[in-house]
């Protein structure tokens, strides 16, 4: 792993803990129910204090996060190993390794795993800078190698309501890749974000 792989690696966790970090203050707004308190009032009702629907949706999510953090913290610890031994064994072809990426080679996660078919005008999407066919290498926490379906994609929207999410696109047609920031939220079309993410075969 080079310098590139690693910083990738802290630039997802921190994604992860600024989410995670939100999440509690969202939490705590629900009359401070946290991760363990009682869904039920004492006679057994579900509380009507709360949002049970969305209490359940955050709590879920929280530990799907906190599952990829373990990961990453492991992947990270290595990678630092990694780099300090490279660094010790030959100082200058490291130097070389961490300051120059070869413009045919695709860094840790930054494959594209979702593809763009539909961008509404004036969605969030569009504001966003999204266009048909731009390939998407990472909204949020979700990367190639942790997604499973385009459930996950839209268990993170609706969850990031009103919230930037970091997008890392590769461009149509170009190998070009770039950061973007979409907030998801209610607009004048349908869903929060106005576009159609299809998963690549």
């Amino acid at each position: 792993m080079n310098r590139e792989g690693l910083l990738e690696l802290m630039n997802q966790k921190d994604d992860i803990e600024k989410e995670l970090n939100d999440l509690a203050n969202e939490l705590k707004l629900q009359n401070n129910v946290g991760m363990t308190g009682e869904l039920v009032d004492r006679e057994g009702y579900p509380r009507n204090d709360i949002d049970l629907v969305r209490v359940r949706q955050i709590r879920q999510r929280v530990i799907c996060l906190q599952n990829d953090h373990k990961v990453l913290m492991k992947q990270i610890e290595a990678g630092l190993i990694e780099v300090h031994e490279n660094n010790v064994n030959n100082l200058s072809n490291t130097t070389e390794s961490i300051t120059t990426t070869p413009s045919n080679t695709n860094l840790p996660n930054k494959e594209p795993f979702l593809r763009v078919d539909i961008v509404s005008s004036q969605s969030p999407a569009e504001i966003a800078g999204l266009h048909v066919g731009d390939l998407i290498c990472r909204i949020g926490t979700i990367r190639k190698d942790n997604f499973r379906t385009i459930q996950d994609v839209a268990s993170l929207v609706n969850n990031s309501e009103n919230r930037s999410i970091t997008l890392l696109v590769q461009r149509a047609n170009t190998k070009e890749q770039q950061t973007l920031t979409l907030t998801p939220k209610k607009w004048s079309g349908n869903g929060l974000l106005g576009c159609k993410l299809t998963p690549l075969s």
